[in-house]
C-alpha cells in the first residue's frame, strides 16, 4: 500500500504535443499522460502520430519521466483490431501504462499482452471503494477515482485498497461524472465518451418551470449554467499527501504548453516544500497570480475535496479564460477610438489585454506603442461599443510567457539526469571513458586512439574536463569527473569529444532498453481471440419496463404485454420495496431491482443492507448500473443485467460481462442498429436496447435549480426548489428544453434529453438487429398513456406490418411536440 510518510506522490502532467511534452519534462513531473492521433479522449489535441510517440517516449525514459499512454474512449468492433495493433506497437516502443475505459478492450489487452500496465480512467465513474475493489479483481493497477469524491472519501479508499490511487489536482472539471455525460452525444452526435466533446455545458442555458417555461429568476437568464470553475489545489497539497493519494494529475492536454509549464513547476516546488520543511507550508500569492494569468474561469476553486456546501463552483458569466482584472475604463472617445484605463496592476508592452463590454464583443490587442503607459494610466486606441467602467482584463502577461518558454526551449535550463565519470588516459595505452548514474547503469569505451608524448604543449586536466561536460542536448550533467591523466601527453581534443559522444551513446542504449520488451520482439504475435457466435434461435421478443413509481409498477405488473419489470428503488425506502415486490411477485413478470448509477460511501452501506434483505425474497435479478454493484452482488445467485451506464459499447465488453455470470446486458443507447447486429451476434447473452423514454444525459453534485434560486451566493442556504410540485427544466439557446430531475436527499441532480426517444415506427428494422427485450423508460409521463404506449409498442414488436388509428395518433403526437431516434441510424462519431 502507498505510504504517503515515506514516499512522494508522483506529478502527472498532460501532453497534447511536443512543446506540451518539453514543458511538463523540464519542469519537474514524474510522469507525462499523451495519446495518438486516434484512440483517445482529446481527438482535439495535437497528439501523436508513432513515430513521434517513440521519440516522446525516448526523451521522457532517458530523463527518467514514465509514459502513459491514453486509450481511454469507447471502441465499436470494426476498431478493435486497429485499437489492439496500435497498443502492440506503443508497447514495443517502450511505453509505462495505458490508461483505459472501454471493459472489452481491457479483457482483449489481459488476453494478448498481459504484461502491460493497466490504469482505470476516470471516464470509469468509480466512486467508491466497491468500484476500486471491482477493478483491482481485474487487474489494473491503478485507478483514477471521480473528481466529485471529497478527501475523506478518498482517505478510506486508499486504506482499504492495494490499488494506487489517482485524483485530479488541477485544471478543468466536467459539471457531469465523466463517463455519464450524453449530451453532446445526443444534441450533435459527438461522443464524449469517443474523445468528441463538444462542451456543450459551455453554452448558456437558463433555468426554467417545464410547464410554462416562465424563467425562474431573470437575472440568471442565458448564463452560462454547466460551466464550472477550474480546480486549483495548491492549498491542500498537504491534505492530499496525508489522504495517502499516490498520484497528482493535472488536466490539460488541450492547454498551451506555457499553461503545463507554470502548472507542473507549481505544483513540483510544493512537493517539495511540503517534504522538505516538515510541517510549515504556505502558498505565495505571486505563484497562484501566474497560474490564473495563464488560465481561470473567475478565479478558481478547491474541486469537491472539501465537500460541495459552499462551494462556489459556477462560472456563469463566462465559460473563457478570464485573464487577470487590471483596470477600469474611465474615458472613451467614440471619434477618436482613444481609450482611457486607470490601471490597479502594472502592464507592459507585449501583454494582451480585454474590455469587457456588455454587449459581449469583447475588443481586444496586444500592447504595442501605447499612447500612454504608467503605473496608473493606460491609453490605447481600440474600436468597440466600449463605456466608462467597463472592466479590462490582461489576458496575456509577455515577461511570464518568455520565462515559461525558455523553461523548456533553453537547453541550459532543461532537466538534466546526473552523472559521473571517469577518464584513463596513460601513454601508448587506448583512452578509457567510463560513464554511471545513481540508477546502476554503468558503460565503458574505449577509444581506438592512444595518448602519444606531446611535442609541444601536453594536454591539461582542465582541457580534459572542458571537452568531456560538454553534454549540450544530451539528458546529462556531470556532477563528478574523476581523471587519471599521464605526464606530458599529446591528445586530439576531437578523440576526447568522439570518446564523450560513443559513451552517451551507449549510456542512452542501456538507459532506454530498461523499458523495452525483454521477450525477442519478433516472437510477439497479437491477435484477438474470436467470440462464440449466438445460436440462431428465434425467439419471442420481449418487453421490459423502467419506472420508479410505485403506483405505476403494480399497474404495469397487470399487463401481459410486459414482460419483465426493472424497479428503480433510487427513492424508495426498504420498507416501501419489500412491500411491492411482495405485492407483485405473484404476477407472471420478472421483477428485478435497479440500483442507482452513482452511490458513495454512505450510499453504499445502505445498498448492502437493502441487498441483505432482497436476496431472501423472490425477486428474479438485479440491473447493475455501476462497478460497485457489481462488486457487491459477485455472490448473488439471482440474474444480473449490466445496465447501459456500464457503456456496454462493443462485443468483448458483452462478452466481459458474459465471462462475469451475467444473463444480460441493456447496450448504449450510442450505438446504431447494424453495430448492435454485430454485438448482439458475438455473445451468447441475453441484449437489451432501450427503445423510448427520456435518456438521461447528465448526472451531476450540482444543482442549477438551487444555484440559479439563490442567486449563485454559495454561502446562502438553498431554497429547496425542488422540494415544491414545480417541475424545473434548462432552456438553451436554440429554445430545446432539458427536464431536471434532483435527489434533494444529498442534492444529486440527472438532466434529461430534451425530446423522449420515441421508435414505434422503426421496431420493424431494430428488431432485426437479434436483440431479446426492448425496454421502456418511464419517468414523468401520465400512467395512462404509458399503458397505451407499451401495448403499442408490444403489437408492433410482434406484428411489424400492424398500423392501427391508436399508433398514428401517437405518431401524431409525438411528431407535434418533438421526439428523437437516438443513434440508431445515425450512431456516433
Amino acid at each position: 500500500m502507498y505510504n504517503y510518510t515515506q514516499d512522494k506522490p508522483e506529478l502527472l502532467a498532460p501532453v497534447g504535443n511536443q512543446e506540451g511534452l518539453l514543458a511538463a519534462i523540464n519542469n519537474g513531473c514524474d510522469a507525462v499522460y499523451l495519446g495518438g492521433k486516434a484512440f483517445n479522449a482529446r481527438q482535439r489535441a495535437d497528439n501523436f502520430d508513432l513515430k513521434e510517440l517513440g521519440e516522446a517516449i525516448e526523451y521522457a525514459h532517458l530523463r527518467e519521466v514514465k509514459v502513459y499512454l491514453t486509450v481511454n474512449t469507447l471502441y465499436k468492433d470494426d476498431e478493435l483490431a486497429d485499437v489492439i495493433k496500435f497498443i502492440e506497437q506503443v508497447y514495443r516502443l517502450g511505453v509505462n501504462v495505458i490508461i483505459v475505459q472501454d471493459l472489452g478492450l481491457t479483457w482483449l489487452v489481459k488476453q494478448v499482452l498481459p504484461e502491460l500496465e493497466l490504469h482505470a480512467s476516470t471516464q470509469l465513474t468509480v466512486h467508491n471503494l466497491e468500484g476500486v475493489k471491482y477493478l483491482e479483481s481485474l487487474g489494473f493497477s491503478r485507478v483514477v477515482l471521480a473528481r466529485e469524491l471529497t478527501l475523506a472519501e478518498i482517505k478510506e479508499i486508499v486504506q482499504n485498497t492495494e490499488l494506487e490511487i489517482e485524483t485530479f489536482v488541477h485544471g478543468a472539471l466536467c459539471i457531469s461524472y465523466s463517463g455519464q455525460c450524453l449530451l453532446s452525444s445526443m444534441i450533435g452526435g459527438r461522443s464524449g465518451n469517443r474523445g468528441l466533446c463538444a462542451q456543450p455545458c459551455r453554452l448558456p442555458y437558463t433555468v426554467v418551470d417545464l410547464e410554462t417555461e416562465e424563467v425562474i429568476n431573470d437575472e440568471f437568464a442565458e448564463q452560462h449554467l454547466l460551466s464550472p470553475k477550474d480546480i486549483n489545489t495548491l492549498e491542500l497539497v498537504p491534505d492530499l499527501i496525508e489522504a495517502g493519494i499516490s498520484s497528482f494529475k493535472i488536466e490539460g492536454r488541450m492547454k498551451r504548453p506555457e499553461y503545463v509549464a507554470v502548472v507542473t513547476e507549481k505544483y513540483r516546488n510544493y512537493i517539495e516544500q511540503y517534504f522538505n520543511q516538515q510541517g510549515r507550508f504556505g502558498v505565495d500569492d505571486q505563484d497562484q497570480e501566474e497560474i490564473k494569468q495563464l488560465f481561470n474561469r473567475d478565479g478558481f476553486i478547491p474541486g469537491y475535496y472539501l465537500g460541495k456546501d459552499n462551494l462556489d463552483l459556477i462560472s456563469y458569466q463566462r465559460p473563457k479564460n478570464w485573464g487577470i482584472k487590471v483596470g477600469e475604463v474611465i474615458d472613451y472617445d467614440q471619434q477618436t477610438k482613444e481609450c482611457r484605463v486607470k490601471l490597479e496592476k502594472t502592464i507592459n508592452e507585449g501583454d494582451g489585454i480585454e474590455i469587457w463590454t456588455e454587449e459581449g464583443r469583447n475588443p481586444g490587442l496586444t500592447l504595442s506603442e501605447p499612447e500612454k503607459l504608467t503605473t496608473e494610466l493606460l491609453v490605447v486606441k481600440v474600436k468597440g461599443q466600449i463605456k466608462l467602467g467597463d472592466p479590462v482584463y490582461r489576458t496575456s502577461q509577455k515577461e511570464l510567457l518568455d520565462r515559461l518558454q525558455g523553461s523548456y526551449q533553453d537547453l541550459n535550463q532543461q532537466k538534466k539526469i546526473e552523472i559521473f565519470g571517469h577518464l584513463s588516459a596513460h601513454l601508448d595505452q587506448p583512452l578509457q571513458l567510463n560513464l554511471w548514474d545513481q540508477a546502476g547503469h554503468h558503460v565503458t569505451i574505449k577509444s581506438d586512439f592512444c595518448p602519444e608524448v606531446a611535442k609541444k604543449e601536453p594536454i591539461t586536466e582542465q582541457e580534459v574536463k572542458e571537452q568531456l561536460t560538454r553534454l549540450g542536448p544530451t539528458p546529462y550533467q556531470l556532477r563528478d569527473l574523476g581523471i587519471e591523466l599521464g605526464p606530458n601527453l599529446f591528445i586530439p581534443l576531437s578523440k576526447l569529444n568522439q570518446l564523450r559522444q560513443l559513451a552517451v551513446k551507449d549510456l542512452n542504449q542501456q538507459r532506454k532498453e530498461e523499458f523495452l520488451l525483454t521477450c525477442e520482439q519478433n516472437d510477439l504475435e497479437v491477435e484477438i481471440p474470436e467470440l462464440e457466435s449466438k445460436p440462431a434461435v428465434n425467439n419471442e421478443s420481449k418487453i421490459s419496463v423502467c419506472c420508479n413509481k410505485r403506483d405505476y409498477i403494480t399497474e404495469f405488473a397487470s399487463l401481459s404485454e410486459v414482460d419483465r419489470i426493472y424497479y428503480d428503488i433510487s427513492d424508495s425506502a426498504t420498507e416501501e420495496i419489500l412491500a411491492l415486490v411482495a405485492q407483485i411477485k405473484n404476477e407472471e413478470q420478472e421483477l428485478f431491482i435497479k440500483f442507482p448509477r452513482v452511490a458513495r460511501q454512505q450510499e453504499i452501506m445502505d445498498i448492502k443492507q437493502k441487498i441483505e434483505l432482497l436476496e431472501k425474497t423472490e425477486i428474479d435479478g438485479y440491473l447493475v448500473s455501476q462497478l460497485g454493484i457489481a462488486e457487491l452482488l459477485l455472490e448473488t445467485k439471482k440474474m444480473l443485467v449490466a445496465d447501459y451506464p456500464l457503456n456496454n459499447f462493443n462485443s468483448y465488453t458483452v462478452n466481459h460481462w458474459q465471462q462475469e455470470g451475467y444473463q444480460g446486458v441493456t447496450l448504449s443507447p450510442e450505438l446504431n442498429s447494424n453495430e448492435i447486429r454485430e454485438v448482439t451476434r458475438n455473445n451468447r447473452i441475453e441484449t437489451e436496447l432501450v427503445v423510448y423514454g427520456y435518456l438521461p444525459v447528465m448526472i451531476s453534485e450540482y444543482c442549477p435549480i438551487g444555484a440559479v434560486n439563490k442567486g449563485f451566493d454559495s454561502k446562502q442556504d438553498c431554497k429547496q426548489g425542488c422540494l415544491t410540485e414545480r417541475k424545473y427544466g434548462l432552456l438553451d439557446r436554440k429554445d430545446y428544453l432539458f427536464p431536471i430531475t434532483t435527489d434533494c436527499t444529498d442534492c444529486r441532480t440527472t438532466i434529461y434529453n430534451c425530446y423522449p426517444l420515441y421508435l414505434l415506427d422503426y421496431l420493424p428494422t431494430i428488431i432485426k438487429t437479434g436483440s431479446d427485450l426492448y425496454r421502456l423508460e418511464i419517468n414523468w409521463e401520465e400512467k395512462e398513456e404509458m399503458i397505451k404506449i407499451i401495448k403499442n409498442y408490444y403489437q408492433k414488436i410482434n406484428n411489424p406490418e400492424i398500423s392501427t388509428k391508436e399508433m398514428n395518433l401517437f405518431n401524431y403526437k409525438f411528431k407535434r411536440e418533438g421526439y428523437t431516434t437516438g443513434h440508431f441510424s445515425r450512431g456516433v462519431k
